[in-house]
């Protein structure tokens, strides 16, 4: 079945979705780099890249303490292609990847999204660094484990403020320069940018003494002058105070604890449109963000959490989301209250422990 409009209040597939008409359009001139809300309507975004890469031989022996917070059936994939590219090992599953990830970008741009996407990174980039991870497969350790889907992670943007983030795991630090084209463009529209201070190097399983501060954009949402920052195995208080030095007092930024199993704060919230959100409280072990103190919570566990990135929503502007394909008990909750819901395969992409939101990054959401 197909259909060229999208009904508040109902579920629908991706393509059923892609020719509504909440952003039917995008502006004719581009707008100033600007995101002050999460359910602002979506008119221009960064989406990821599907890099291939090498898996690190020695992942199939064990996992360093940095990485024991992936989920199982994460660590079990990697400990079956380690050592191999990923498109060798598991063709099927890396093509997958690829046309999910490109059918995002589709969609979005079938519906007025000015969508850009992270260039390659060259070698020289991917071995700035000299710690890239655990110790690199590949003649002459040629290939890092690097990846560039998840393009929530290495830039945060709060109103026209576009910041280069300092990540916490080293195989993470290229990423940022796949997207120095889009800082460019950001700044060229009078988008102030801003590079963090990059944290030093150091080895895999060493972590721990590894100096801040960091911060990532899967730990930040916006709700107007108030910005969470989740803090635990990415981002740190560190990062929300160097944040909150930089945004100044027109904004209040609020640290918030996270459980040791949550990669980033978007594991377990998605604000749908002001008063509404998807939440899994046991992603906030000292209880959820004041933020959301009388908001309709919809609640899902943390498996679906973890594992399906149930709380790790595309916010198409307030109201209207997107949401894997496999979460049908979410999308009849979020239905339910007069959600428009589109859908789309992605668990492919969301093995590697992001969602649709990781993959995403706005650069103009507008307030109705």
């Amino acid at each position: 079945m197909t259909g060229t409009m999208t009904l508040p209040g109902s579920s629908t597939t991706a393509t059923e979705g892609a020719t509504a008409t909440a952003a039917a359009t995008g502006p004719a001139e581009p707008r100033p780099v600007a995101v002050t809300h999460e359910w602002g309507v979506l008119e221009e975004t960064v989406v990821g890249r599907t890099a291939d890469f090498v898996v690190p031989a020695d992942l199939a022996h064990g996992f360093p303490p940095e990485l024991m917070h992936l989920p199982e059936p994460l660590r079990a994939a990697l400990r079956r292609w380690a050592g191999r590219r990923w498109s060798e090992a598991d063709p099927a599953h890396h093509a997958a990847a690829v046309e999910q990830l490109d059918g995002l970008a589709r969609f979005l741009e079938r519906r007025g999204v000015t969508v850009h996407r992270p260039r390659e990174l060259t070698p020289h980039e991917i071995h700035a660094y000299p710690e890239g991870g655990p110790d690199p497969a590949g003649e002459d350790g040629a290939d890092r484990f690097v990846s560039q889907t998840y393009v929530r992670d290495p830039m945060v943007v709060v109103g026209d403020q576009v910041i280069e983030a300092a990540m916490r795991l080293p195989n993470r630090f290229p990423e940022r320069f796949g997207l120095r084209p889009v800082f460019e463009l950001a700044a060229a529209r009078g988008a102030r940018w801003t590079v963090m201070p990059p944290p030093s190097p150091v080895p895999f399983g060493e972590l721990s003494r590894a100096s801040g501060p960091f911060l990532e954009g899967g730990d930040v949402m916006l709700f107007g002058r108030d910005v969470l920052v989740g803090c635990g195995a990415s981002s740190d208080e560190a990062g929300a105070r160097w944040l909150a030095g930089l945004l100044g007092d027109g904004h209040r930024v609020h640290p918030v604890p996270l459980a040791a199993g949550a990669i980033h704060m978007d594991v377990g919230l998605t604000a749908v449109r002001e008063g509404l959100a998807v939440v899994c409280r046991e992603v906030f072990p000292r209880g959820l963000p004041g933020v959301l103190d009388g908001w309709d919570l919809v609640e899902v566990g943390l498996k679906e959490a973890v594992e399906l990135l149930a709380g790790n929503s595309l916010v198409l502007g307030p109201g209207e989301v997107v949401v894997d394909d496999r979460l049908t008990r979410l999308a009849e909750d979020l239905t339910a209250r007069d959600v428009t819901v589109h859908t789309l395969p992605y668990d492919a992409v969301s093995l590697f422990a992001g969602g649709l939101r990781c993959s995403h990054h706005p650069l103009v959401r507008a307030l109705p």
